[in-house]
C-alpha cells in the first residue's frame, strides 16, 4: 500500500484567540469546500504517546522522515549548509529584527528581514572582531541561517525561532545558568549592529534592520517505534531535506509530487508563517491557495490510485487518515475547518 504523509503545519492553527466570526463565515464558502470535505470524511486520530511526537512541526518531521536521527537541529542544518562544526560547540544564531513597542519588543524572523549576502558578511566580520577575546564567532553559508561557535557548551534552554515569532521576546529568551551572560552578549551585538553601516543603509531604504540574534537549538525524542522510513520526500524546507539526506531518502521538490511512486512524505509549510505571527487574514488567503493547488493535486493522486492512503499531519497532535473509501462517504456532513482548530 502506497502511503503519502502530508505535513502541513498551520493548517489548524494554533491561534492565540478564537477564530473571528468573519473568518468563520469565509471558511464556510465554496473556496474551502474541499478541505472541509476531506477533514470531515477522514478518520481522525490523536497522538496518545504522551510525547511531542506529532505535536510540533520539527518533531513531526523527524518522526516521519528520519526517526533514528540523533543529531540536533543545529547539527543537521549546519551539515546541510556545509558549516564545519567538528571543533567547538555550535548553536543557531539567526539574524532577526526586534520590533520596538511601547514597553516590549516583538520578534520578526529572518524570512521577513531578508538579509543579503554582502550584509551578512559585513555584520559577521564585525561581530567576530568584537567578540574574539570571548572566544565567540559567527559562521554562515546561507543568509538566513547563522551559527554561533563557542569554546564551551552553553548551559541554556532554548525556544525555537518559529515558536517565538511575533511575540514578546522577554518571555522566550534562553534560560539557564548562562542566561545573564548571553543577554550581555546579545545586548552588545545589538549595539554593534545598530551603528553599523549595513543597518544605516537598510534604514535609509525603509527596510527592517538586522538588530538582533536569536540563539536556539532543538534535540529530538529518539523514540522510533513502528515508524517506517519513507522512500521519497517532497519538500522545499531545509530541515526536512537535511533529515532525508542523512537517512538516504530520495528528495524531490514539492512541485514534483505527481512523481510519487512509493511511501512518501510531502511537506507543505506555506500556512505556517502566518500562524506563527497570528495573522488570521493572511492565513486565510494562503489556505485558499493551498486548497486550489496542492490539496486538490493530492486528492487527485488518491482518486487515480497513484497513492492508496493520505495521512494529514497538522502538527498539533491530530492525524487525519483518508483513503478512496473515505472519499465515497457522501453521507458524512461537512464540518468547517475551524471546528477542528486548536488554540494556544
Amino acid at each position: 500500500m502506497k502511503q503519502l504523509n502530508m505535513v502541513i503545519p498551520g493548517l489548524l492553527g494554533p491561534f492565540a484567540n478564537d477564530m473571528p466570526a468573519h473568518i468563520q463565515q469565509q471558511l464556510n464558502k465554496s473556496d474551502f469546500k474541499l478541505v472541509n470535505k476531506i477533514l470531515s470524511r477522514s478518520d481522525m486520530y490523536s497522538d496518545q504517546s504522551g510525547s511531542k511526537k506529532n505535536s510540533s512541526y520539527y518533531e513531526t518531521l523527524v518522526q516521519l522522515i528520519n526517526p533514528e536521527c540523533k543529531q540536533s537541529l543545529c547539527q543537521l542544518t549546519a551539515e546541510y549548509d556545509g558549516v564545519d562544526i567538528s571543533e567547538g560547540y555550535f548553536y543557531r544564531a539567526d539574524p532577526v529584527h526586534y520590533k520596538a513597542e511601547s514597553d516590549h519588543a516583538i520578534l520578526i524572523g529572518t524570512e521577513l528581514v531578508l538579509p543579503e549576502s554582502e550584509e551578512v558578511e559585513k555584520l559577521i566580520t564585525c561581530f567576530n572582531q568584537h567578540f574574539a577575546e570571548d572566544d565567540l564567532s559567527l559562521h554562515s553559508t546561507h543568509e538566513h541561517r547563522w551559527y554561533l561557535k563557542s569554546n564551551k557548551p552553553l548551559k541554556l534552554e532554548f525556544n525555537a525561532l518559529d515558536y517565538a515569532l511575533g511575540r514578546d521576546i522577554k518571555h522566550f529568551m534562553p534560560q539557564g545558568e548562562d542566561e545573564i551572560w548571553w543577554r550581555k552578549i546579545v545586548n552588545e551585538a545589538q549595539m554593534l549592529f545598530f551603528s553599523h553601516e549595513v543597518n544605516q543603509g537598510r534604514e535609509a531604504k525603509g527596510e527592517m534592520t538586522i538588530n538582533g540574534l536569536w540563539l536556539w537549538d532543538l534535540r529530538f525524542d529518539s523514540d522510533c517505534t513502528g515508524t517506517q522510513i519513507p522512500r521519497q520526500l517532497f519538500a522545499d524546507e531545509v530541515l526536512a531535506i537535511a533529515l532525508a539526506k542523512q537517512a538516504g531518502v530520495s528528495v524531490l521538490a514539492t512541485e514534483e509530487i505527481d512523481s510519487v511512486d512509493s511511501n512518501s512524505v510531502l511537506v507543505l509549510d506555506q500556512l505556517y508563517e502566518s500562524v506563527c505571527y497570528g495573522d488570521v487574514d493572511v492565513w486565510l488567503e494562503d489556505l485558499k491557495i493551498f486548497c486550489e493547488d496542492k490539496l486538490k493535486q493530492v486528492i487527485d493522486l488518491l482518486a487515480s490510485k497513484k497513492v492508496d492512503e493520505v495521512n494529514i499531519y497538522p502538527c498539533n497532535g491530530q492525524i487525519f487518515k483518508i483513503n478512496r473509501m473515505n472519499l465515497l462517504k457522501f453521507w458524512k456532513k461537512n464540518k468547517p475547518l475551524y471546528k477542528y482548530m486548536s488554540s494556544l
